[in-house]
C-alpha cells in the first residue's frame, strides 16, 4: 500500500468514527465543562485536516493549496454533519459547532503542512533530500 492511500484509508476512517460519534442518541461522554463540545469538535476536525493533507501532499500537491482544500473540506463536512445532527435525538444543529469544525480542520491543515516540512519523513513525494541521494 503506497502511503498516499494509507493515509486515505485513515482520513476515510477518521471520517467514519467521527460521523458514527455524532449519530449516537442522546451521546453525553467526556469531561463537562461549558464549551466541552466545541473543543471535540476542534479536534476531531483538526485530526481531520491533519490527515486530510497529509494525503494531498503525498500526492503531490502543494502544501498551500492543501490547507485551503483541507478548510473547504471540513466547512463542508461539518455542514453535512450538523444538518444531518437535527433528526439525532440529544442532537442539534448549531452554527458555533460548525465554525468550530472549520477552524479545526484549516489549524489541523496547517500544522500537518508545518509538521511534513519539519519532519520530511512524513512524505515521500516532494523530498529533495531523497531525489537527490538516489538520483543516477
Amino acid at each position: 500500500m503506497t502511503r498516499g492511500r494509507l493515509y486515505f484509508a485513515m482520513l476515510a476512517g477518521w471520517v467514519a468514527l467521527t460521523l458514527t460519534l455524532t449519530s449516537i442518541p442522546n451521546l453525553d461522554v467526556g469531561p463537562n465543562f461549558p464549551g466541552a463540545d466545541k473543543v471535540a469538535h476542534f479536534c476531531f476536525y483538526g485530526i481531520a485536516g491533519f490527515l486530510f493533507v497529509l494525503w494531498r501532499r503525498e500526492t503531490g500537491k502543494g502544501a498551500a493549496a492543501a490547507v485551503v482544500w483541507a478548510a473547504i473540506f471540513a466547512a463542508l463536512l461539518g455542514f453535512v454533519d450538523e444538518f444531518h445532527q437535527q433528526w439525532i435525538p440529544g442532537r442539534s444543529m448549531e452554527l458555533l459547532d460548525w465554525a468550530s469544525d472549520f477552524a479545526g480542520g484549516t489549524v489541523g491543515g496547517f500544522w500537518s503542512a508545518v509538521a511534513a516540512s519539519r519532519f520530511p519523513f512524513l512524505l515521500t513525494q516532494k523530498n529533495p533530500a531523497f531525489s537527490r541521494a538516489f538520483k543516477d
